[in-house]
């Protein structure tokens, strides 16, 4: 046996592992390094690592026994022993444990340094020994990626976990387009390379979760896990046509790869093995009849989400370059002062046939898409123009009804944070149009928040620097917990609209949003109500000490002209213009 060995032990009690210790540390000849994972739950990922040499598993948990882990790991292909663990000689162990996956079991109260050194040596053994046999068995001798009797079991476990867990799974059929003209043009060889090169682009295409597999011919099959999209699964889709499409060269001759893919996704396109299966191999003949590389989902109504959501996509980039989008603003309102204190910036897209079109209808493609971030730029740059244009009128007039401070807050998506740029792309962009960014209020969601806190957090730090505030939008409807209020340079936060609505008749509500602002003013946080509308709202959050307040009863988001008219024309009683 090798000199250094990892050991992988998944048992509840430390007594355990403090015993499978003092064994090991009695084995003189062999290092060991142990590592323990008390938790079932989180064994799994840790066993798929392959990091150890040899697992220790205990069969009898609380919540059970092992069998959900024996099986996720002998579907997920694992290639390192299992050793189970028991109380005592039982049948069940013995039948159940090691048919599914398991190479030798050992019973707790008889273990000594010997037959645990010569039962890891033997598992270790036997399992290279079943693993030489198993490739042969379960992967394509050719391209050297699972055949059809692995992918078989893949999908039996990830239909299992699925209903178990209620999520969802997308499975794929490809077909390579005119494979048999390779093979008859430049012969059997050429063929077999085509098919390795298609192999490799495939595994690497796809993400360490899902899994590819030939299942014969010149077809593959994709399992792709924790895709629930329909715009994401015809990515994906789109992304394999375009990498197999890329040029190959068979010895002196080069030629480009097409391929049909059908795709069925749990549950709807197929509650089991055998109908998923029969759905993904239908819609694979339907993109088939199309000339040229497609795609086809099984479910006609997420055929038809996917296509519009993809024609979304291409309107949206065209609208982009054809300058479509406009920015409305609305007016944050002081609610002691009654002055402007600052406005929001809110996208709209003024489409050539369909008129002014509105976030909520196009915003969840930008965000999927990645479109967000050239579109996120853009109303920087035009919100930064309109900000000095309103300053500069502050200074030129005399307008009571707005504050000298003036500030222009602005949408920051997560995608936007993802950006290794954002920083830099912000400076930029204050410097070329000469707006400064201490004038720049840029509102997250906490949703967006909890997404990466830790790279926001950097973010938001390196923008503060710069002199950018911050305000968290949306708030009461997340997890943003007191310690990241502290943390983060956060200096307002924007009660969600959906709080303000029922406060004149819901006395919970009310109750709740004059706790929110208690709270933004113990943490030294300014407090922002969305969302008011009527009078009676207004009287009741000034109430309750609330800042600003913005909503129709002011002013509903409008054109940059709008605004200016109403509040920077003249001398503006911001409160004698409620409503209007």
């Amino acid at each position: 046996m090798d000199r250094f060995l990892k050991i992988l032990l998944v048992v509840e009690d430390r007594l355990e592992y403090h015993l499978i210790q003092r064994l090991l540390s009695q084995i003189h000849h062999t290092d060991y390094e142990l590592t323990w994972v008390d938790l079932l739950d989180d064994a799994l990922h840790e066993v798929l690592s392959e990091e150890a040499d040899v697992i220790l598993l205990d069969y009898h948990w609380r919540q059970g026994d092992c069998m959900h882990l024996l099986n996720g790991a002998r579907a997920q292909g694992c290639r390192v022993p299992i050793i189970v663990m028991t109380d005592q000689m039982e049948a069940e162990v013995d039948r159940s444990a090691i048919s599914h996956g398991a190479s030798d079991y050992l019973i707790k109260g008889r273990i000594d340094s010997q037959l645990l050194e010569r039962t890891l040596r033997y598992a270790i053994e036997r399992k290279a020994a079943e693993q030489r046999l198993a490739d042969l068995a379960h992967y394509d001798p050719l391209t050297g990626i699972p055949n059809r009797i692995l992918f078989r079991e893949k999908l039996e476990y990830a239909v299992n976990m699925a209903r178990r867990d209620q999520t969802t799974f997308t499975l794929m059929y490809l077909d390579l387009d005119g494979f048999k003209q390779v093979n008859d043009s430049f012969g059997h060889d050429a063929g077999d390379n085509l098919l390795k090169i298609c192999a490799e682009r495939l595994s690497r295409c796809l993400r360490t979760s899902d899994s590819v597999a030939r299942i014969g011919g010149d077809e593959f099959t994709l399992l792709l896990e924790n895709i629930d999209s329909a715009t994401d699964i015809a990515h994906i889709a789109q992304k394999v046509i375009d990498t197999l499409a890329k040029p190959v060269h068979l010895g002196a001759h080069q030629l480009s790869v097409g391929c049909s893919i059908g795709i069925a996704v749990f549950p709807d396109g197929g509650g089991d093995v055998d109908t998923l299966q029969k759905h993904a191999d239908l819609a694979m003949y339907e993109a088939k009849v199309r000339t040229g590389s497609h795609y086809h989902f099984f479910s006609e109504a997420l055929n038809l989400e996917a296509h519009r959501q993809l024609l979304l996509e291409s309107e949206l980039r065209a609208a982009l370059k054809r300058d479509e989008f406009v920015l409305h603003y609305q007016p944050r309102i002081d609610l002691k002062s009654g002055q402007v204190m600052g406005l929001e910036a809110l996208i709209r897209w003024q489409h050539p046939e369909r008129g002014l079109i509105y976030p909520d209808q196009f915003m969840d493609v930008a965000e999927a898409s990645g479109l967000i971030v050239p579109m996120g730029y853009w109303v920087m740059r035009t919100a930064g123009k309109a900000l000095l244009r309103l300053r500069a009128l502050l200074q030129e007039t005399e307008i009571t009804g707005v504050s000298d401070q003036l500030i222009m807050a602005i949408n920051l998506s997560v995608r936007q944070f993802n950006d290794d740029k954002l920083v830099e792309r912000i400076a930029t962009l204050a410097k070329e149009e000469g707006f400064s960014p201490s004038h720049i209020e840029l509102e997250l969601t906490e949703t967006a928040l909890m997404e990466n806190l830790d790279r926001i957090e950097l973010c938001m730090r390196a923008l503060a620097h710069l002199g950018c505030s911050f305000s968290l939008d949306d708030f009461g409807t997340g997890y943003s917990s007191f310690m990241h209020l502290q943390r983060l340079p956060i200096s307002a936060l924007k009660v969600d609209k959906g709080f303000v609505a029922d406060i004149c008749r819901r006395l919970e509500d009310a109750k709740l949003v004059s706790s929110m602002v208690t709270l933004a003013h113990s943490l030294n946080k300014t407090i922002i109500a969305e969302g008011v509308e009527t009078s009676e709202q207004l009287a009741m959050l000034q109430q309750f000490g609330c800042d600003q307040v913005q909503g129709y009863h002011y002013c509903r988001p409008s054109s940059l002209e709008l605004i200016t008219e109403k509040y920077f024309s003249q001398l503006t009683d911001v409160s004698a213009s409620a409503g209007k």
